[in-house]
């Protein structure tokens, strides 16, 4: 009898038997899990595990359990010695105990985020001998065994973020010679870890943020040669001492917001030459003094958020002439800027001056022209010829296909009387108008007329000082004569001179200007200097080679002699001497006489040569 085929009945038991030699080699996914065998990679995120499944492929390299209820990992990673990637997170794990990751040779990354865990103990990592990134965030760990990183001198990236530390026990940091970022934020670190920091000097990123820390001395922080980012925001510094980041040289990003300090450190900041990102929202400034950014010419970014900014000065940043982005955003104090505050800026691109007190802004303050952001919504614009040019970018970005400005249109609302609660856009340009004050010009009315009665008033004062000045005459306040006394012939008549003489008894000294000859006195000769000559004469010489006159001609200069007196009283006495003039005659005849003005007001003589009498002769002036 020919032989048959296999039977129906063993059929399905070859089937069954290759599918459990399947499961055995590929292991068994979870209903709860998404497995891909092609790149060995599970998922068991959200699926309410309370423990580590263990019939995953034992060849897998990441796995993820985040979001589970697990509470306890006590050798459940011995079948996966192949992993490289193990998420945790947000779990309810409270201990990590010791050597559960012994067989984790390989794992590169671990994220044990978001549990319980309160401390590592020394053998809590054993094992993790290629681990680069360890993430124990937002755990509770107060406590740390000094030796809990011993095995993982590979490790890069440690966040021990948001848990209870308040400080690092001595020597933690000893075997992580290639770590780059160390993640302290939200402890309760009341100083900075310096010994710790000191031992990697491999560090490029040290956040220490929302801690305690209360200042920074010169020795807080240690030789760190490739740091480029140090976060101490959100502390309670108040003083930075003026050498605190001498050792800091390749420093590009800085974040000391949120903190108690109330000037710029402008000092400590000056060293950092290569500066590139400087953040100090949130500290109450007050203002910004000249020089503020001294030597921070590599600056790039600058955030004052909410710095309590009342006034800034025009040359705040006139040092920092890479800067590219600027904020002074929820600084309620600040009322102005001055103009071309930013123009020094040459690369400036990003501008947001939001929720302050500016009633006006100026084209003037920053380089319009060069923008691609500007931000000045939420303050309390007046709505008038000085915003015209405000209006004008906003319609021209309008009328754009692309836009080149970005504008924060809808929240640049006006506040001024007229226009309270309307969009400045929604304006039109011919409401956009200067209107002048009553009270404005009632002041201006005042201020003119005062400045118009002091320059009045100053004009009458100079026109009175050089009235003073005029020595030679002044007119007197009381009744005067002027008296013929006699010809001066080479000397006076004996009548003239004994009745000068009497004139000249009772005062020598006049009110007037003393003259240089004293009274009584012979006539000076010509060459002499007469008292009181009459200006509109000059005394001729007699000689005939200077006076060019006629050879014939042989007659002499005569003067005559005057008296002023005083005729108040008229007695018996002689009146009283004020002083004495002197009239010349001129030698040459009146066709050759030179008349020399002065600039003289007042004149004795006369234009026509009458000849001088022979007794006193009297002339009241």
């Amino acid at each position: 009898m020919a032989s048959r085929g296999p039977s129906t009945t063993t059929l399905p038991t070859a089937i069954a038997l290759a599918v459990a030699m399947s499961v055995m080699a590929n292991g068994l996914c979870p209903t709860q899990c998404h497995c891909d065998d092609e790149s060995l990679h599970a998922s068991c995120a959200y699926a309410s595990l309370e423990v580590v499944p263990i019939q995953l492929n034992p060849e897998i390299r990441h796995l993820d359990l985040s979001n589970n209820r697990v509470g306890n990992i006590h050798l459940s990673f011995g079948f996966y010695g192949n992993l490289e990637t193990l998420d945790l997170t947000s779990n309810a794990i409270h201990t990590l105990g010791s050597d559960n990751f012994v067989f984790q040779k390989n794992l590169v990354t671990l994220n044990v985020s978001g549990n319980a865990v309160r401390a590592l103990a020394k053998n809590s990592l054993q094992g993790l001998d290629s681990l680069k990134e360890l993430n124990l965030a937002s755990n509770n760990i107060s406590d740390m065994d000094e030796q809990a990183f011993k095995t993982t001198s590979e490790l890069e990236i440690l966040n021990l973020s948001d848990n209870s530390i308040t400080s690092l026990p001595e020597g933690l940091l000893k075997n992580l010679h290639k770590i780059r970022t160390l993640i302290l934020h939200g402890n309760f670190l009341l100083e900075i870890p310096t010994d710790n920091l000191a031992l990697a000097p491999s560090l490029e990123n040290v956040d220490l943020s929302d801690n305690l820390i209360q200042e920074l001395d010169r020795d807080s922080l240690p030789s760190l040669p490739l740091l480029v980012l140090l976060n101490l925001a959100n502390n309670v510094i108040r003083n930075i001492a003026d050498d605190a980041f001498d050792r800091l040289p390749d420093l590009l990003h800085l974040d000391l917001s949120g903190n108690n300090l109330t000037s710029v450190p402008t000092s400590a900041l000056a060293r950092l030459n290569v500066l590139s990102n400087l953040i100090l929202s949130r500290n109450p400034l007050g203002t910004l003094e000249a020089g503020g950014f001294r030597n921070l010419f590599e600056l790039r970014s600058l955030e004052l958020n909410d710095c309590t900014i009342i006034s800034v000065h025009a040359r705040a940043f006139a040092d920092n002439v890479n800067l590219e982005r600027i904020s002074l955003d929820g600084n309620r104090g600040l009322k102005e800027l001055p103009a071309r505050v930013l123009y020094s800026a040459r690369y400036l691109k990003w501008v947001s001056l939001r929720r302050c007190s500016l009633s006006t802004l100026q084209p003037t303050q920053f380089p319009v022209d060069g923008l691609s952001s500007l931000r000045v919504g939420g303050n309390p614009l007046v709505c008038n010829c000085s915003v015209h040019w405000l209006w004008n970018v906003i319609r021209a970005e309008e009328r754009r296909n692309e836009s080149r400005l970005e504008l924060d249109t809808h929240d640049i609302v006006c506040t001024d009387e007229e226009f309270a609660g309307k969009a400045l856009i929604a304006l039109s340009e011919g409401s956009l108008r200067c209107r002048l004050n009553p009270l404005y010009l009632s002041l201006s009315v005042v201020g003119c007329v005062a400045a118009t009665a002091t320059i009045m008033a100053l004009i009458a004062h100079v026109t009175r000082s050089k009235r003073k000045k005029r020595l030679a005459y002044a007119a007197p306040n009381r009744p005067e004569f002027l008296v013929y006394v006699g010809r001066n012939n080479d000397e006076l008549d004996k009548n003239a001179e004994s009745y000068s003489r009497r004139l000249l008894a009772r005062n020598e000294d006049t009110p007037y200007d003393t003259p240089r000859g004293k009274p009584g006195q012979r006539s000076p000769q010509p060459q002499d200097t007469n008292i009181y000559e009459t200006p509109r004469y000059t005394r001729p010489t007699t000689n005939r080679r200077d006076t060019g006159t006629d050879p014939t001609f042989t007659r002499q200069a005569e003067e005559g002699v005057y008296a002023v007196a005083d005729v108040t009283d008229l007695r018996d006495e002689p009146p009283e001497v004020l002083s004495l003039y002197r009239m010349q005659s001129p030698a040459a005849p009146r066709s050759n006489v030179h008349r020399l003005d002065y600039g003289y007001d007042y004149e004795y003589d006369y234009d026509y040569e009458p000849p001088l009498p022979q007794k006193p002769h009297v002339v009241f002036v």
